[in-house]
């Protein structure tokens, strides 16, 4: 941790959180983007309570525990078949190791042993633990952790590098999706496991794929035998304005995992779901008969209560439809009026995810800091200033977030000009 003094928080309700002197803070950043229903839920205590009381949890090797098992069959509906089979685990970082684990060995199982290579974006950022940190190009995540894992290769980000940069130039240049079926070809047939990739690039800058990006992996993943695995670690459970990014952009994915709207912050808990055509492979398996992976707390039944109830939250409150309204409303008045600011490059997002690109880091650091001074908590990527508040974030509150936000850099562009 840093030397100077940082928040200590001691408490929070619905979209506020409350550090040790008693002051209160608009959470626009949703903490880690993860306390999707905010902060306080009696639904949600209530039942981790309840199930706490009943049994905390059993291992899943041994038997099965009623709120797993209704996790497990809700997830089958929302995704929709032949999205059915869910592994549990308890973050991010573990779900994508087990979905580059599921992945190799579901080609092992059927006779391909040398497809072993995850392909990923260059800026996309899958989590922390080894094979997470191969699979990105972001300095911060790569830097000092040497050497790292075989078998991972990176494409190119779709999205302008210069406008990245913000330096001055003509027409824009944006990788499409065949960098990623040239990558696959230069390898070689038989080389490539799955590309797994995100809807809404989240460390690397909140930035949405390009409209038809995810739709042509699909088919090129398709072409040549490559698992699709969609990371909705970040953009599942409504944060995008849709149950998950995926089912909005039209696309069926192989593996899909998912963490942080899970279970909303309330609990570790994290989850990989594959089609059933992936699951059979395991489960004809005469020496395996199913998956041999796990933790001791995957499938805990008290995050699989806290889960159900969170879902239901979710629902009862329409809160998937709610982020799209209100997200689109929050960033089109950031668009507006941020939009003549100096050292605003661009504002981006879908739903209640939204990124303001700053130009430089300095930039975003103090607006960050001024957001902060003034009662509102955003999240700094760098040059980006992430926005990400509750999902039950109102008209009233999200008003306010943009309000201090184009305050904040309005204040900082005077400042360092």
């Amino acid at each position: 941790m840093p030397a100077e003094p940082r928040l200590m928080l001691v408490a929070g309700d619905g979209c506020d959180v409350v550090d040790v002197g008693g002051r209160r803070f608009l959470d626009a950043r949703g903490g880690l983007f993860n306390a999707t229903v905010g902060y306080g839920r009696s639904e949600v205590v209530k039942a981790i309570r309840e199930q706490t009381a009943a049994l905390m949890t059993y291992g899943l090797g041994a038997a099965s525990t009623p709120p797993v098992v209704r996790l497990a069959a809700q997830l089958a509906e929302l995704f929709g078949r032949p999205l059915t089979r869910t592994l549990f685990v308890n973050s991010g970082s573990e779900a994508t190791e087990a979905a580059v684990k599921i992945a190799r060995w579901y080609h092992a199982l059927r006779g391909e042993p040398s497809r072993q290579v995850i392909l990923s974006l260059a800026d996309g950022y899958h989590g922390t633990t080894a094979s997470a940190v191969a699979m990105t190009r972001l300095e911060a995540t790569r830097s000092g952790v040497a050497p790292l894992p075989e078998g991972f290769v990176t494409v190119p980000t779709p999205r302008c590098v210069d406008c990245g940069r913000g330096s001055l130039h003509g027409d824009c240049v944006v990788p499409g999706p065949q960098t990623v079926e040239e990558t696959i070809v230069r390898l070689g047939p038989g080389a490539v496991a799955a590309f797994m990739v995100e809807p809404v690039l989240g460390v690397g800058g909140i930035v949405p794929l390009p409209a038809g990006y995810l739709m042509a992996v699909r088919r090129i993943c398709d072409e040549h035998g490559v698992l699709l695995i969609v990371d909705e670690v970040l953009t599942g459970f409504g944060r995008t304005g849709a149950w998950f990014a995926h089912q909005a952009a039209g696309v069926l994915p192989d593996l899909v995992t998912t963490a942080k709207g899970l279970a909303a912050g309330y609990v570790p808990l994290a989850a990989v779901t594959a089609r059933q055509g992936v699951f059979d492979v395991f489960a004809a398996d005469p020496v395996v008969g199913g998956l041999r992976h796990g933790h001791t707390t995957s499938g805990h039944a008290v995050a699989a209560a806290a889960a159900l109830a969170v879902l239901q939250v979710i629902a009862d409150n329409d809160l998937v439809a709610h982020a799209a309204e209100v997200g689109a409303t929050l960033l089109g008045r950031l668009r507006a009026d941020l939009g003549r600011v100096p050292g605003v490059r661009e504002v981006r997002g879908h739903g209640l995810l939204i990124g303001v690109q700053l130009d430089s880091v300095v930039r975003a650091a103090a607006v960050t800091a001024a957001c902060q001074r003034a009662g509102v908590l955003v999240r700094q990527q760098k040059e980006v200033v992430a926005v990400a508040p509750p999902l039950i974030v109102t008209s009233a509150q999200a008003a306010r977030i943009a309000d201090t936000l184009t305050q904040a850099t309005t204040d900082t562009a005077e400042t360092m000009s």
